[in-house]
């Protein structure tokens, strides 16, 4: 199966351009399957509630359906962040369109970041698995978002719920080395196929400025990063994988790196 990973520059509190610039980038690669940033249609730097309320929508709403039809069109599986609204509350969500269209899986980010805490809403949705069918064959996908990456219980979680695939929408701006190494130890440590779409530029917002790091990458199940984009330029970084062997966590005859766990193990 081939994964796409889409590095871009959102134009902030521009859904329109940057639903079009979505239908760009999806019609530029033959991937089956991919995945998008983090608020990715709407921009990223809000600090209340109040400010990113008119950018939200409700999941079954106009701007979730464009986006269904975008990937029915195009035949390809998309995963996108996406400013979720509920009542009087928001989410930093992130939603899975198999190839036809459908919405079949939606995620609310669990750790909030900064000033996240004061706009959204903490995800009440644990992390669910979906199936998502492609051009390639079925593939068990979940998600995880941007600074979920800093904790393992969300991947291992995924990966005990079956996932082959962790798609990781972000908009990281640490600087931290630490990243990509980290990424690659929660793929390793799963089995499991990670794609970490992140997001380049800037956002400003009373006075203050956010810069994103971008190098959105790739990786397989056993650690090795497939393809990694840029910090600056806009980008899809493809990869082939296979989420066949992602489904044994046998390591040789006698060793199962799920097996042999010990959860409650010193509590």
């Amino acid at each position: 199966m081939k994964i796409a990973c889409v590095q871009f520059c959102p134009e902030y509190r521009n859904v329109e351009k940057n639903l079009d610039k979505l239908r760009f980038f999806v019609r530029s690669t033959d991937a089956d399957l991919i995945v998008l940033p983090e608020l990715a249609l709407t921009g990223y730097f809000f600090k209340s509630t109040e400010e990113a309320f008119p950018f939200a929508e409700a999941v079954d709403g106009d701007l979730s359906s464009a986006i269904g039809t975008i990937a029915r069109e195009e035949g390809k599986a998309v995963v996108i962040g996406f400013l979720e609204r509920e009542d009087r509350r928001l989410f930093n969500a992130a939603l899975a369109f198999d190839r036809t269209g459908m919405l079949k899986g939606h995620y609310r980010k669990v750790h909030l970041f900064y000033y996240e805490t004061k706009v959204f809403a903490r995800g009440n949705r644990g992390f669910p698995v979906c199936s998502l069918e492609t051009s390639a064959g079925t593939a068990r996908v979940g998600m995880a978002i941007c600074y979920d990456w800093r904790f393992p219980e969300p991947f291992r979680k995924l990966a005990i719920e079956g996932a082959e695939l962790i798609a990781l929408p972000s908009n990281i701006v640490t600087t931290t080395g630490m990243l990509h190494a980290t990424l690659s130890t929660r793929a390793f440590e799963n089995k499991v196929v990670l794609a970490f779409a992140d997001r380049i530029g800037s956002e400003e917002l009373g006075g203050e400025q956010l810069l994103f790091r971008g190098e959105s990458a790739i990786i397989d199940r056993n650690g090795a990063i497939l393809s990694q984009a840029s910090s600056r330029e806009e980008e899809i970084t493809v990869a082939e994988v296979d989420l066949e062997k992602t489904r044994h966590k046998r390591i040789n005859p006698f060793n199962d790196i799920f097996g042999d766990r010990l959860p409650n193990y010193g509590i």
